[in-house]
């Protein structure tokens, strides 16, 4: 009890020097506490938006046979399962916007989390449909109205040969559909209409016979066993069967997010500097305490008294220190949550972030107590009496050397106090330097990844393959039509005259076309490729491959001239039986990583190719076949570089937009390539996002494309991140604070030396400020070595690995200048900052009190 008296006595003594200890550990704890809680409520917050966009089922199956649809929902483990058949798409041909096309049920619908107005369909010719839908075919008010849509569905045969069948069809919209206007925001991802008809109705094409639904698990633990088990047992695939898409990409966010490398070298990173800190502090408390402690021993206070009364103290620093962290943690974590993730979230406070915040404190707090309580059992009873004059006799030998100028003597007088005490001074640069390579390696890298993002040179595979181009307009990926979708003239004048625009390059774009080729005309690596794939997604082809077309104007085809690896640009008008194409006849195979895969063996100029086209004829889209000629091949930088690869999955032929035009029927644009002035891409986007926001299935991509599927967690780690930072260099903020409030105190008999022989309050405050600039200079002259060394060491991996893919640009070497600069401008403002809470210290002692210090 004595023991415990003594602990609480000396800390209320010594209030100061308690209280700056105690606000490490509560920075240390509220820092760990808010990281986790902010990050666990901000992805959990985003599962459940998730789930109110998207549904909250648990399980997702697509494109199965009735008997297999009733063996899975029959299964044991369902709580409840909502079934609707799949019957094909629909499409307006006026705007291009496509739907799915289901029979309605009601529980589906709901499990998907849309709201019906109106009422469900009873016959044949009724519809409901999503009011998004209508709005971008510009119906208003469509509950009751008739109206004309293109049955359409596309299926391969059991030889593996794609077909098309469709007709049109006129339907009454008896009920409208809609979701949270969050769900709509095209910004974030393309998006999935849906109508639904009544289950007997009469469709004059050939339907699917197959089904989708969801499911609801007893317990949602029992997913991926679930999962496993029916894929083995209705011999399906992960596509056909699979966890609720959105809701399983928030979750594995969350995971990566959570056992990220940057999250652990960043929780490493505060218990390290935590500890570097918490140490310092104790060393000084301690060092105060050794003389009185070295009393107590001699009038016969064991080491074992002495080590329980520090081991008390440490324990009342873990708790109260932990207790408050948590409190202000909690705090924060309510205020950083919106900060973070910028939309109403849930506070997710779970026992683990309790047990790391007290480990935080213990591991911080056990360590320094440690080393500390080990220096004092060496130390003898003499030793810790005189202990105290430690600073006067190294002053007044350090005091010999001074001479009379007075910048230099300035100087001098600070680099000599600087490393008077060259333990505390080595931790606290090493902490500041910790730090600040952090800091430099996060921001610098989150810039630069942005910068030549921007350029096309990094990003994902998506943005590096748009090359000169910036960003495109064009139809959504999942709904609108190709054929049918268009840019009108109004649009592509308003895109071309907006402010950060170069100039725009419209054109024709179709994905769904196919190449018909023998097998012995594929390279061996364009069919591992394909081996790769029907492995994977079981997607078999015979014969009839992936073909993406483009159709060019005469000044667009001149642009890519310098990409022509042989024959001529198709420039001149067509002569001879057959359409000449430019073949882009490389791929990029994720076998070997590379666009270096070869569609067709050994393709000549002058070869004829067979194609299969969507095309629009006699009011309905099909399927036509074409023989064209090769008049070009283009390099393997095109397919890898230019004009954008995302839905490439073989070979591209480029046409002159005219025969383009002639073949498929196609009479408008449907893509529009943007070139946007340096520095104004992302601006740009966002006038793009607003001009085309009332635009039917319109969608925004380019470079920067991948953002959209990553750009929301990203952003909140970026400020995720920047918070770790800045409260990271708060503890060194305190630390340095304390350490000059401490020195100041130490050396209140020789800083009243230095006034009574004429030295000014002003030139002394110069000294000490100079002295805490040092701490934070010398430790950023340190880490901006080592953060640029190590930063463009990444950056010759990141190159290498380019030029082994077949990209040709690659990232400048640089040295991260803004970061360094604002790193600097933080630790020179903490200088100014320590000096000016310890100004008391200074001015308010007198020369008199000063002198008569320690004698």
């Amino acid at each position: 009890m004595t023991t415990f008296k003594l602990a609480v006595s000396y800390m209320k003594r010594q209030k100061g020097k308690t209280v700056a200890l105690l606000s490490c550990i509560v920075l240390a704890v509220m820092l760990i506490f808010s990281m986790i809680v902010i990050r666990d409520s901000g992805y959990d917050s985003q599962i459940k938006e998730a789930k109110d966009l998207h549904g909250d089922y648990h399980i997702w199956f697509e494109g199965l046979e009735k008997d297999k649809t009733q063996d899975l929902t029959n299964e044991e483990g369902i709580s409840k399962s909502n079934t609707s058949k799949e019957l094909c798409e629909v499409v307006d041909k006026e705007s291009g916007v496509k739907l799915y096309l289901n029979s309605f049920d009601k529980g589906f619908l709901s499990s998907l989390g849309y709201k019906i107005e109106g009422r469900e369909p009873i016959k044949d010719g009724e519809i409901v449909i999503e009011k998004e839908a209508t709005r971008q075919m510009g119906i208003s008010n469509p509950l009751n109205k008739n109206i004309d849509l293109m049955l359409l569905n596309k299926y391969i045969d059991d030889n593996e040969i794609n077909h098309m069948d469709s007709a049109n069809k006129t339907f009454k919209v008896v009920g409208v559909i809609e979701k949270l206007d969050k769900y709509y925001d095209k910004s974030r991802y393309s998006i999935t209409l849906r109508a639904f008809v009544y289950k007997d109705s009469n469709l004059p094409i050939k339907i699917k016979d197959t089904y989708n639904g969801t499911i609801y698990l007893k317990s949602e633990k029992n997913i991926p066993q679930f999962i496993t088990k029916m894929t083995k047992k209705i011999d399906t695939n992960v596509f056909n069967l699979h966890e609720n898409g959105e809701v399983d990409l928030a979750k594995n966010q969350r995971q990566n997010s959570k056992f990220s490398k940057e999250n652990i070298i960043n929780s490493v990173l505060l218990v390290s500097v935590s500890t570097i800190v918490i140490y310092n502090i104790f060393n000084i408390i301690f060092q105060d305490m050794t003389s009185q402690i070295g009393i107590m021993k001699s009038i016969g206070m064991s080491n074992k008294k002495v080590r329980n009364m520090l081991i008390i103290m440490s324990f009342i620093y873990i708790i109260l220190g932990t207790l408050v962290g948590i409190v202000f943690g909690m705090i924060f974590s309510y205020v950083g949550l919106r900060v973070v993730y910028g939309y109403s979230s849930m506070l997710t406070i779970q026992i683990s972030s309790v047990i790391c915040s007290f480990a935080v404190s213990i591991i911080s707090v056990f360590i320094s107590s440690f080393i500390v309580i080990k220096k004092f059992r060496k130390m003898s009873i003499i030793e810790a009496i005189r202990s105290s004059d430690k600073y006067e006799k190294k002053s007044k030998n350090d005091n010999k050397k001074i001479d009379g100028k007075s910048k230099n003597l300035l100087i001098s007088m600070a680099t000599r106090n600087l490393w008077r005490n060259k333990p505390r001074t080595i931790l606290t640069i090493l902490a500041i330097t910790l730090v600040g390579i952090m800091f430099i390696l996060n921001l610098g890298a989150k810039s630069l990844l942005k910068k030549n993002m921007e350029e096309g040179i990094t990003g994902g595979s998506w943005s590096m393959s748009y090359g000169s181009v910036d960003k495109t307009v064009e139809g959504d990926s999942r709904s609108s039509e190709s054929l049918f979708y268009k840019l009108d003239n109004n649009l592509i004048q308003k895109v071309n005259g907006m402010k950060g625009v170069r100039h725009v390059e419209p054109h024709f774009y179709n994905h769904r076309g196919h190449i018909l080729l023998s097998k012995n005309k594929l390279s061996k690596a364009y069919k591992d490729e394909l081996d790769r794939k029907n492995s994977s997604y079981q997607e078999e082809h015979n014969n009839e491959y992936p073909l993406l077309i483009r159709g060019y104007s005469d000044d667009m085809l001149k642009q890519r001239q310098e990409f022509i690896e042989k024959g001529e640009n198709i420039l001149s008008t067509t002569s001879g039986k057959y359409k000449k194409v430019i073949l882009v006849n490389n791929t990029n195979s994720q076998v070997t990583h590379s666009f270096d895969a070869k569609i067709i063996d050994d393709v000549k100029i002058g070869d004829i190719i067979e194609i299969k086209l969507p095309v629009y004829r006699d009011g309905i889209e099909k399927y036509e076949n074409f023989k064209v000629e090769v008049g070009a091949i283009m390099k393997e930088l095109y397919a890898s570089s230019q004009d954008g690869n995302t839905q490439a999955q073989g070979a591209q032929m480029i046409f002159k937009e005219n025969d383009y035009k002639e073949l498929t029927g196609q009479k408008e644009y449907n893509k529009l390539f943007v070139i946007v002035e340096k520095g104004q891409l992302y601006s740009v986007e966002r006038r793009l996002e607003e001009t085309t926001k009332n635009y039917g299935s319109t969608e925004i991509n380019g470079k920067g494309e991948e953002l959209k599927l990553i750009g929301m967690q990203q952003s909140s780690e970026e400020r995720l991140s920047v918070i770790y930072q800045f409260l990271t260099i708060l503890i060194l903020a305190v630390n340095i604070i304390f350490i000059m409030r401490s020195n100041i105190i130490t050396r209140r008999k020789e800083l009243a030396t230095l006034r009574a022989i004429g030295m000014s309050i002003k030139s002394i405050k110069k000294i000490l400020i100079i002295e805490s600039q040092m701490y934070g200079m010398v430790a950023s002259i340190i880490g901006a070595i080592i953060a640029t060394v190590y930063h463009n060491y990444g950056l010759a991996k990141t190159n290498k690995v380019l030029l082994e893919g077949g990209y040709t640009r690659i990232i400048e070497p640089n040295i991260p200048f803004s970061q360094i600069i604002i790193l600097f401008t933080i630790f020179i403002a903490m200088g100014f900052i320590s000096i000016y809470v310890s100004k008391d210290k200074i001015e308010g002692t007198t020369i008199t009190e000063g002198i008569s210090q320690n004698n």
